[in-house]
């Protein structure tokens, strides 16, 4: 099937009023692009790899540090506004920025700092990233707290549990970059991976897809959606726990148990999302590059389990990671983001029903083409297969999924290009309007004037045939007078 579009004194001065937020705030730079900036670092990565150190830890950290972390940090406090009811201040657009810029800064510094072993940025880096991300939670709780009970709320508390997870997995990487020995290094990376991917990235999607699968698809969510998220919870942080604990003390067989509880918990849960898709499909660029990912994620958390079932020892955990990083990267967390910004920027941008769907359009081209090529070469590239066909695959799925960039701009333009006709031809109108009822007040005008000059004329043409009258019946009189005299 193709995808396709569809005061004064000693009296203290009065606080200033909080004035809510434009809706949706607009256009934000902050806010819109710093993952499309990360997104660009990363091609230059991908095209510079042999000239840049540490290129491939670099490519999936500015994926999931950089570009997925910070719209993990924006997006969830724009449902979390949603689903509360609660229409976010000017004031609290200014915190998310500066939350989001020292999300940003932190990453550089880590980015910076681990390929050139300068371990003091590193933990800089990750203080920045850990304060962000607590700041971002208490902000979320107070505002559950002070919000009207309603549903959904279970999926806030899947974002604050999210936001507590990455700390951990940033004081694991921290103690990667000093340097251990290989076989801490391989424990260390499973608990680092578990606590950023399995906890932060992993709560955060698990928690939006509850409300923005079934929007995306355009059809009714799942009865049993709300109940069985929050069902859920608990063991996906028991698997969480039980990875990381299994790597840190070193018993595989722990991690591996761990990993089946986070799977099956998927699972259960995951029969909410067929619903909406029996009913509907998929006919859209967002909702398929969505599932893609979903997919390709569930593959990674199978592979995950079978390699640390294969593999004899840690230092053997590490060297086969690297195999799962293209999977991670762009099998999973490109394609969720992509997915959800060319759903998101047409809500927040379209003025209009038609503008909305200029975006939409513009986002769209080539659906079908941007979804089947990437994930086709993903499986090729994995399978063995020659160096240079990998080569090429790798070149021609890299360049059609980040041909996503070049498109988005596009589609602003459009949109943008479409507002502005949509408002002159508004413009227009009102003048046209204004004209009318400038005209249809001087009719009035006028009529109002025929109908007082009228009962003028009326009276003097009435005075005319009385004078006319009396001027005969004195020229009658004068006649019988001088009669009278003869």
């Amino acid at each position: 099937m193709k995808i396709g579009s569809p005061g004064s004194g000693n009296k203290p001065a009065a606080p200033k009023p909080t004035s809510p937020a434009k809706k949706g705030r607009g256009v934000s730079p902050i806010r819109d692009m710093v993952a499309v900036i990360w997104l660009i670092v990363l091609i230059f990565v991908v095209m510079f790899h042999e000239q840049i150190l540490s290129s491939d830890w670099l490519a999936i950290h500015v994926t999931f540090l950089g570009a997925l972390s910070h719209s993990a940090l924006v997006w969830s406090e724009y449902f979390a506004n949603t689903l509360l009811k609660t229409r976010p201040t000017a004031n609290e657009g200014k915190i998310q920025d500066r939350r989001s810029l020292l999300m940003a800064l932190g990453a550089l510094f880590v980015f910076v700092g681990f390929p050139m072993d300068i371990w003091v940025l590193v933990l800089i880096g990750a203080t920045f990233v850990t304060v962000s991300v607590l700041w971002h939670a208490v902000y979320l709780a107070r505002k559950m707290k002070r919000a009207l009970p309603g549903r959904f709320r279970i999926v806030i508390r899947y974002y604050i549990t999210a936001a507590c997870m990455l700390p951990a997995g940033a004081a694991f990487g921290v103690l990667l970059a000093f340097g251990f020995g290989d076989e801490w290094r391989g424990r260390l990376m499973i608990a680092h991976m578990t606590f950023n991917l399995l906890g932060w990235i992993g709560l955060t999607v698990i928690g939006t897809l509850v409300t923005f699968w079934p929007t995306m698809v355009r059809a009714r969510m799942d009865e049993r959606s709300e109940r069985m998220t929050r069902q859920v919870l608990w063991p996906l942080l028991a698997g969480i726990v039980i990875v990381a604990g299994g790597a840190v003390a070193g018993i595989k067989l722990i991690s591996i148990i761990g990993v089946a509880v986070y799977a099956l918990s998927i699972v259960w849960w995951g029969r909410t999302l067929w619903k909406p898709v029996s009913l509907k499909g998929i006919r859209e660029f967002a909702p398929a590059s969505v599932g893609a990912a979903g997919t390709w994620a569930v593959v990674g958390l199978i592979w995950i389990g079978v390699l640390l079932a294969l593999s004899d020892s840690w230092p053997e955990v590490t060297d086969r990671l690297v195999s799962m990083a293209p999977l991670l990267a762009f099998g999973f967390a490109l394609q969720i983001l992509l997915g959800a910004l060319s759903y998101l920027l047409p809500v927040l941008m379209g003025k209009s029903p038609a503008n909305l769907a200029v975006y939409q359009d513009a986002l769209n081209v080539g659906a079908t083409f941007r979804i089947a090529v990437p994930n086709l070469c993903l499986v090729i590239w994995l399978l063995p297969v020659p160096s240079s066909i990998r080569l090429i695959v790798a070149i021609l799925g890299i360049g059609t999924i980040m041909s996503f960039i070049p498109i988005m701009f596009r589609a602003v333009f459009l949109g943008l290009k479409h507002k502005k006709v949509l408002e002159a031809e508004r413009e227009v109108k009102a003048a046209e309007k204004a004209a009318e009822a400038v005209a249809k007040q001087e009719d009035e005008k006028a009529q109002l004037n025929e109908r007082h000059q009228q009962p003028v004329s009326d009276k003097n043409s009435e005075s005319g045939s009385d004078m006319n009258r009396a001027g005969s019946t004195r020229t009658t009189n004068g006649t019988s007078d001088k009669e009278n005299d003869v």
